[in-house]
């Protein structure tokens, strides 16, 4: 080769190599086929009352980024306190009047009346709406998603949590069912459970006495409910990573879980002073925070445990993406333990958003569950519709996206398209049945 020859080459290889810095650097500033634009993570039973005390210990450094590099706020929650309504809510921007996931309790209780009586969803959600309008979406999870729809894009409903510990032979768990052998490497057993607490260090609260009267069941069920949150993490990382969609969202709920029976492990003298404050009156707000910060050690290894996946996911999201993380309600201190259902004062959820055009280190005030949903519709540069219940958080944005892309209205995105669900199991509901009932959800 002539020298003439072999600094042509040498030019050549430079231009390339240039060339691919380039457009590696370019990654980060412009969309890609494979980065959503929405990813949403749905995390249950979340307060900041207790990730606050957590944050100045110096635990939760991916919620820590979230706060800093975002907006963050509490996000309001309506009465009844239950998960299954409030999901269906965030999932719809609809009361439980509207979308039909009610509590009958409630209703009866407050005399509300409704349409008509059924169990199923008759309002469209994010996943329909955005799926219809030719945007492929990715739902893991999701409150009352058993049996899955037909979606544009995949859906793995709510029952999948429980695989190879159920019977599938029978019902759909996917959308598309073929999706299912795909997910065959999720299949974990009782055997996994003490490789699952050694690894994420969670301890074994199966092997701990309790002092608080009715966890049993809970404690009983605990490595059932570490096998789900395990399952739904590896299934929701695989098809976030194999399957792009323009909108993908998941849900876990192991901070929810524990959070029913952890307050057992307080340390006795404080839940005592706190019942005696509330035998006089009220628990001062001193008091209140003394609870709350040693709860939050209690709950530590399991909010650093869903903070490590919230790490996860940032770590793999392009900033063209914007990821909203919220939670449904908290959990309050009430008659010597804590919970979310029966409180005297409603324990709201928590909110976080952080993407383009998302304001940095910003306190978002008045968000409730119903404006998730106008919201991302925003983002998507959707119009909104006027029958639901919620608002787009424009204060979260940056005045410059305002004023190129204006909020934009629709009556309605409910119409002529049926919402399809598959056949259910009756064993299968069941069995459902026994685990809400478990988490006091209902009686």
């Amino acid at each position: 080769m002539s020298k003439r020859s072999l600094l042509l080459l040498i030019f050549i290889i430079f231009v390339c190599l240039s060339l691919v810095v380039y457009f590696n650097l370019r990654k980060e500033e412009a969309p890609t086929p494979d980065s959503p634009r929405v990813v949403l993570i749905g995390v249950d039973g979340a307060g900041w009352n207790l990730i606050n005390p957590l944050l100045e210990e110096g635990f939760l450094p991916n919620i820590k980024q979230l706060k800093d590099k975002g907006g963050y706020g509490t996000l309001e929650t309506e009465r009844p306190v239950k998960s299954s309504v409030i999901w269906t809510s965030i999932a719809t921007g609809k009361s439980m009047v509207k979308h039909g996931i009610v509590d009958w309790t409630y209703i009866n209780k407050n005399n509300i009346e409704v349409p008509f009586r059924q169990s199923e969803r008759r309002a469209k959600a994010f996943w329909n709406i955005l799926g219809d309008l030719g945007w492929k979406v990715g739902v893991i999870n999701w409150f009352i998603t058993f049996p899955p729809e037909p979606v544009n894009g995949y859906m793995v409903s709510e029952e999948f949590r429980h695989f190879g510990r159920r019977d599938f032979s029978k019902v759909s768990v996917t959308y598309p069912k073929a999706l299912l052998r795909r997910l065959e490497f999720a299949r974990l057993g009782k055997e996994d459970f003490p490789k699952i607490l050694e690894e994420e260090g969670l301890p074994n609260y199966q092997k701990r006495s309790s002092i608080y009267e009715g966890e049993s069941k809970l404690v009983a069920n605990y490595n059932n409910f570490i096998l789900q949150e395990k399952t739904i993490e590896q299934v929701s990382f695989y098809l976030f990573q194999r399957f792009p969609v323009d909108l993908y969202a998941t849900y876990f709920r192991l901070v929810d879980v524990v959070s029913h029976f952890a307050c057992a492990y307080i340390a006795p003298e404080l839940l005592a002073k706190g019942v005696e404050e509330e035998k006089n009156g009220k628990v001062t707000a001193e008091t209140l925070a003394e609870i709350d910060k040693d709860f939050s050690c209690v709950m530590e290894p399991v909010y650093s445990y869903s903070d490590r996946i919230l790490g996860e996911f940032l770590e793999r999201l392009s900033s063209q993406s914007t990821v909203i993380v919220v939670s449904d309600h908290s959990f309050g201190f009430n008659r010597g333990g804590y919970g979310h259902t029966n409180l005297p004062e409603i324990p709201h959820g928590i909110i976080m958003m952080k993407g383009p055009n998302i304001k940095k280190g910003y306190h978002i005030q008045g968000a409730h569950i119903f404006d998730i949903l106008p919201t991302i519709l925003y983002i998507f540069d959707l119009p909104v519709a006027k029958d639901m219940d919620g608002k787009v958080l424009t204060e979260v944005f940056e005045k410059k996206i305002l004023k190129e892309r204006p909020v934009r209205y629709i009556e309605s995105y409910e119409g002529e398209t049926r919402i399809e669900r598959g056949q259910k199991d009756r064993e299968l509901d069941r069995k459902t049945v026994e685990e809400l009932r478990a988490l006091g959800y209902i009686k």
